[in-house]
């Protein structure tokens, strides 16, 4: 019986880590979603934090897409559709 769960359990695993694909959408999203963290954050360390954290993705995203424009064009589109949502505009 556990050899079942262990085995279904490994599975999800494998097809979760399999189809987390990053696409310029997803990375848009979470491109805003870290932006309104900081926009929305107080004042302080958290809003350092939350700074923080978005230029860390920045600089992973721009580092692992550098060769690639057309893509990096994509997910600048991408943001520029949530970027103001994410500012509260």
């Amino acid at each position: 019986m556990k050899l079942h769960v262990l085995a279904i359990s490994l599975a999800a695993l494998l097809f979760t880590a399999c189809s987390g694909k990053e696409t310029a959408k997803s990375i848009a999203q979470k491109w805003c979603d870290l932006n309104a963290k900081a926009y929305k954050a107080d004042d302080g360390a958290a809003k350092d934090a939350a700074k923080y954290a978005l230029k860390q993705y920045e600089d992973k995203i721009e580092a692992k897409y550098k060769d690639n424009e057309t893509f990096m064009k994509e997910v600048e589109a991408e943001v520029e559709k949530c970027e103001d949502a994410s500012e509260g505009r």
